[in-house]
């Protein structure tokens, strides 16, 4: 992570694009909100008959083809298409004549395309195994929407789909400031999508969570109305956009993210971790509570909410007369993962146009405590506005964005080390477990004994058993539990002994969490859908639905473990856990917390065994990655966590360094949805893009723990990407598929536990059962290179195109920390 590549200036938002329930592009839904307008009426396009609520922010008919992409799109799709396509006009940005690996894409969603994963289940249910129609499993994942943007704008650089709730919005957008501020891109498409579910409104009508009437947040504050839509804006960096003559509207000067481990849906009632955020967000920005003009609240209308929210903007101003506040969801509804954004694109033009936008809904005689902007939007010179986006899990994010660029600052550079690895997989669990049976040549690849998989061809996996999590957990809290939070907490528990780290409460507020994961909880997701599907939305049980959202693990680990510092979930599929590494590493990087766990976990249930079986994606034999003749990949489950620190931080500590992360990077092929380029083009330019953030050469690296997993098109994008860097003979390509199976978003940590063992000591697991590797890859698989203190590579790739390659290295001690 070169210091040479950090930016000391500002990051630009030149475009706009806007679809909700006020309508369809920015100036039309900027004009319903200066006027007070609501979106919120009677759902019309699912049944909610039977819900205690009939009122959602629905938006527009949209169209549901894009020219670069082939066949219809999903709602959320169309949604995504639509809002970043006017974003990326009102920019008046180019799409040709630039280096495409220098455009990036950031997606916050919650829901994505659950209704197409719905229909299959109640096919499934319904009409059995033959019925299901395989196409709606394509749409279903939640990083579709990014891989669609990736394809319809050429954007080939940094992609991330993040899920932390309510939270995802505002996240994606400052994850997107990141990657042009540590000098990743120089433009980003950020926003987020989400569409109205049925599972959504049920699950918050079972926790009476809704408002029978369009919601009042902060005076009457009885509940809250869902809304769909998309908000994206275009990123630049300020010396791009001015040397492209664009038309600047506003400046990201800075975010934060906090935890409040406090609740698994209710917010910290005093708002500790509300307001730390907007504090955190501040001080990035180098900037206090007086310089405020406007604080765009979350605002969702429930009691809990506005009450914790204003108690945090309070005791921000300290006493002083606060800042006025008001809440759009009044108007569009809450848009879950896109409600960031959506809030994040009123205060650009809120700032452009010197306008505070209105909470609209309010009983005006009422005696209010606080300036709200009742009703009616009025005029007023802004400089500085905080966005505030809160989530459950206590997903905490606060965006401060500005009418001038920040002043410069010189960035800090931190060296990164990992300390401790606690991995659970289907070999076992703790790390000299894992690689012991690693280096005995053991396989957790078997038939299933835990799951019924009777309706796929294959009963072949690599199964977990949560009871063996259960001896990492605590008793009582176990119970709160499903699958992916048990492996999400016993991972965190066993990386954190590894380390020999205890949170203390002095620290908490120092340690972080970015959580990654494929297709979350799964297992949750599918008994709420049944639930639907048979007895109907109103039957849905409230003690799970909490546990549905991408986030809900890292949550859980966070108030089990009372960490209070950043947290993020990133879900960008089998990318997911080595993004989340990577993103943990830039935080510590640049000094804005000490010690991160990145941690990752994937479940396995019987019904998405037989979804990847429908595809056509799964083995009846043994998994053989980089075999000229494919079998198919073995599912496995899992989960791994690794502790990440500052060397500072580690060194005073006495801690044990097992490794140092060098440098990563994040590509995308633009191929096309669920596909692969074979060409492994965008995939090798992870690897050499990485190596150049860490400053390490191809003749460096003495292994490559590569992601193939027994499919052609993966196995051999990658072989064609690993022969474009390193010339045959020169480095060992390792793989775990054939003995942890296929962990979606886990394996690339599992094989980063496995990279520290090989740091020291030159050892990497060999790819068994290779009678026929694919063409000129036996060089890469068969030679001995002098492996021993050298550089490793980790690199992951998603279906849909995405890759994430990072570098580890034994940790040296400099000449100054020799001195010291």
């Amino acid at each position: 992570m070169s210091l040479s590549n950090h930016r000391l200036e500002g990051v630009a938002i030149t475009g706009i694009g806007l679809s909700c329930a006020l309508g369809s592009g920015a100036q039309h839904v900027w004009r319903g909100i200066r006027a007070g307008d609501s979106g919120i009426a009677k759902t019309r396009r699912l049944d909610v008959s039977t819900l205690s609520c009939q009122y959602s922010g629905e938006a527009s008919t949209l169209p549901a083809a894009h020219p670069r992409l082939r066949g219809r799109v999903d709602r959320a799709t169309a949604l995504a298409l639509t809002a970043a396509q006017e974003a990326v006009d009102s920019a008046g940005l180019a799409q040709d004549g630039q280096d495409p690996y220098r455009r990036g894409i950031a997606v916050g969603t919650s829901v994505g395309g659950l209704d197409r994963g719905e229909q299959f289940h109640w096919e499934l249910l319904r009409e059995g195994p033959d019925a299901t129609h395989r196409d709606l499993l394509f749409n279903y994942p939640l990083y579709t929407s990014a891989d669609a943007l990736s394809i319809a704008f050429r954007f080939k650089g940094p992609k991330v789909v993040i899920s932390n709730a309510c939270a995802a919005g505002s996240n994606s957008i400052g994850f997107a400031a990141d990657a042009i501020r540590e000098g990743r891109a120089d433009v980003m498409i950020a926003g987020g999508v989400d569409v109205l579910d049925i599972l959504s409104l049920a699950g918050f009508d079972s926790l009476n969570a809704l408002d029978s009437e369009p919601c009042a947040p902060y005076s009457r504050s009885t509940g809250l109305n869902l809304g769909e839509g998309a908000a994206f804006l275009v990123l630049e960096s300020e010396s791009y956009a001015r040397e492209r003559g664009a038309d600047i509207l506003s400046y990201v000067l800075g975010y934060a993210l906090t935890s409040d481990a406090y609740h698994a849906t209710a917010p910290d009632p005093a708002g500790d971790g509300a307001n730390r955020a907007m504090r955190a967000g501040l001080a990035q920005a180098a900037l206090g509570p007086e310089h405020i003009d406007y604080v765009n609240g979350h605002g969702t209308g429930t009691p809990t909410n506005d009450s914790a929210e204003t108690k945090a903007v309070d005791a921000l101003f300290q006493g002083r007369t606060a800042a006025p506040m008001s809440s759009t969801k009044s108007q569009v509804g809450h848009m879950l993962g896109a409600a960031g954004a959506m809030e994040a694109a009123t205060c650009v033009m809120a700032l452009r146009d010197g306008v505070l936008p209105p909470t609209v809904n309010v009983d005006e005689t009422l005696e209010l405590p606080r300036d709200i902007v009742p009703n009616r939007s009025r005029p007023r010179e802004l400089n500085v506005v905080v966005s505030n986006s809160f989530a459950f899990g206590g997903n905490n994010c606060a965006l401060v964005l500005g009418s001038r660029p920040a002043a410069p600052r010189t960035p800090t550079s931190r060296r990164v080390v990992i300390t401790g690895a606690g991995p659970v997989t289907a070999l076992g669990s703790g790390r000299q477990t894992f690689l012991d049976a690693l280096r005995e040549g053991r396989t957790g690849v078997g038939p299933a004994r835990l799951g019924d998989f009777s309706r796929s061809r294959t009963d072949l996996a690599a199964e977990v058993d949560t009871a063996d999590c259960r001896r990492h957990v605590d008793r009582a809290y176990a119970r709160r539990l499903d699958q992916i939070g048990l492996l999400t907490l016993a991972a965190s528990r066993l990386a954190l002994d590894d380390a020999g780290l205890r949170v203390t409460k002095a620290e908490a507020a120092r340690i972080g969490m970015v959580f990654g994961t494929f297709s979350g909880p799964v297992e949750t997701v599918e008994q709420l859908s049944e639930t639907i599907g048979t007895q109907g939305p109103h039957r849905v049980n409230p003690r799970l639905f909490p546990n549905s959202v991408m986030n809900a693990a890292a949550g859980h680990a966070c108030l089990a473990l009372q960490i209070r510092g950043p947290l993020s979930t990133l879900a960008t599929g089998c990318a997911s856990g080595l993004s989340g590494l990577g993103y943990a590493a830039d935080l510590i990087h640049r000094g804005e917390v000490d010690v991160m766990l990145a941690v990752s976990a994937d479940e396995l249930t019987p019904l998405l065994h037989f979804g990847f079986d429908r595809v056509g994606l799964l083995a009846e034999d043994s998994p053989r990655p980089y075999s000229a003749t494919p079998t198919g990949a073995v599912l496995g489950a899992g989960s791994t966590a690794l502790v990440v620190e500052s060397l500072e931080h580690a060194l005073a500590r006495g801690a044990t360094i097992l490794a140092e992360v060098k440098g990563h990077a994040t590509t995308s092929d633009g191929y096309r949805v669920a596909g692969n380029d074979p060409s492994g083009e965008a995939w090798a330019e992870s690897f050499t893009r990485a190596l150049a953030d860490g400053g390490v050469s191809p003749q460096e690296v003495g292994t490559v723990f590569g992601d193939a997993r027994g499919t052609a098109a993966i196995d051999r994008a990658e072989a064609a990407a690993v022969a474009r860097v390193w010339q045959p003979g020169t480095i060992r390509l390792s793989n775990l598929s054939a003995y942890t199976g296929h962990v979606p978003s886990t394996s690339a940590l599992m094989s980063a536990v496995c990279a520290t063992e090989t740091l020291r000591t030159g050892w990497s697991p060999r790819v068994p059962g290779l009678a026929q590797p694919l063409d000129g890859m036996g060089p890469y698989l068969d030679s001995a290179p002098e492996t021993a203190g050298k550089a490793c590579v980790l690199t992951a790739a998603n279906w849909g195109g995405t890759y994430v390659s990072l570098v580890l290295a034994p940790w040296q001690r400099t000449v100054t920390e020799e001195a010291s």
